[in-house]
């Protein structure tokens, strides 16, 4: 079967994505749909279309439940309440047709967004810091080594 060339580029990158960046694409792509969202009930509050916009929205964010639920530490559970709650609110909006509360939760997972943005610059920052200092060691340890060579006879 032959998918249109979108599809496969978006294939490709989610299966090369590491974890990180796959947990950022599902934030984009719930921002993304959370503003069809607002536009569609801005046009027509009774649209159907929005709603099924709001729906792949409430998938995604149901997924981030889904995947931050299964961490141990405190830091997982605290996210896992968090992406719950936008979830039930969520929920509920949908039912209301309550655009202000759809505007509370893209603000909040924007604010996830901005808030995962950082920790993986943090941690892109770190790996690079021990890979370079990981080089160093190496060619240090590579020059001690000839420095340590006589060509003496």
């Amino acid at each position: 079967m032959s998918y249109p060339p979108k599809s496969q580029y978006l294939d490709s990158k989610v299966q090369t994505a590491s974890q990180p960046q796959l947990h950022m694409m599902l934030l984009d792509g719930a921002i993304r749909f959370g503003r069809l969202a607002q536009k569609a009930w801005a046009e027509d509050a009774q649209s159907v279309a929005a709603d099924q916009i709001m729906i792949r929205m409430i998938d995604i964010v149901e997924a981030m439940v889904q995947g931050t639920s299964a961490g141990t530490e405190d830091s997982s559970k605290s996210l896992s309440e968090q992406f719950a709650f936008i979830y039930r609110e969520l929920t509920a909006c949908r039912l209301d047709r309550d655009l202000e509360k759809l505007g509370t939760c893209l603000q909040l997972i924007e604010y996830q967004r901005e808030t995962w943005k950082l920790a993986c610059s943090k941690l892109a920052a770190e790996i690079s810091s021990k890979s370079q200092t990981t080089v160093l060691s190496g060619m240090h340890t590579q020059q001690t080594s000839a420095e340590s060579l006589s060509l003496e006879a």
